[in-house]
C-alpha cells in the first residue's frame, strides 16, 4: 500500500513539473500583435464649382478687361470641428479633380489658391477662402475651350493631430 501511494507521489510530482516547465516556458515565448486606434483625423470632401457672378465671365489673368469680365472668383468657408476638441487640430485644405466644364484637358490652366485664416481649427469659426483665377491659354482654340465654362473641383479639408 505504501509503494502504490509513493508511486502515485511520484506522478503527481512529474506531472506538476511538467505542467509548471511548460508555463514558464510558455512565458518566454509571449509575443503580441495588436493594433491600437487612438485617434483619428476628420477629413470632410467638398464639391465645389467655381462661376463668374451672373452677367459676368471669368477671363485669364492679363487679358483686357470689358465690363463684364473678371479676373478671379472667389470662394469662402467657414470651417469648425462640431465638437471642441481638447486641443487644436491641424488644418490642412487641398483641391483636386479639377475640371473645365466637365474634361481635363485644359485643367492646368485653373490656378486655385487656398488661404486659412488659421493653421488649426478647434469649435471656432475658420475662414477658408479659395481664389480661382486662369492662367492665359496658349492658343485660341484652348480660350475657346474654356472661357465661361464652370470650372469644378474636389476640396478635401482635413483636421489631424500635430
Amino acid at each position: 500500500m505504501l509503494k502504490k501511494l509513493f508511486a502515485a507521489l511520484v506522478i503527481a510530482l512529474l506531472l506538476s513539473g511538467s505542467a509548471l516547465a511548460f508555463a514558464w516556458w510558455d512565458n518566454l515565448e509571449q509575443t503580441q500583435n495588436e493594433t491600437l486606434t487612438i485617434g483619428q483625423g476628420v477629413t470632410l470632401q467638398v464639391s465645389a464649382v467655381a462661376t463668374a457672378p451672373s452677367g459676368k465671365v471669368l477671363v485669364p489673368a492679363g487679358v483686357v478687361l470689358k465690363s463684364n469680365d473678371v479676373e478671379s472668383v472667389v470662394l469662402t468657408y467657414n470651417v469648425k470641428l462640431d465638437l471642441e476638441a481638447v486641443s487644436a487640430l491641424n488644418l490642412d485644405v487641398v483641391a483636386s479633380n479639377v475640371q473645365i466644364g466637365g474634361s481635363t484637358e485644359y485643367a492646368s490652366l485653373v490656378n486655385i489658391n487656398i488661404n486659412k485664416a488659421s493653421a488649426t481649427v478647434n469649435s471656432t469659426d475658420v475662414l477658408v477662402t479659395v481664389t480661382i483665377t486662369l492662367t492665359q491659354p496658349a492658343t485660341q482654340t484652348a480660350y475657346n475651350a474654356v472661357i465661361n465654362k464652370p470650372i469644378t473641383f474636389t476640396l478635401t479639408f482635413t483636421g489631424s493631430q500635430v
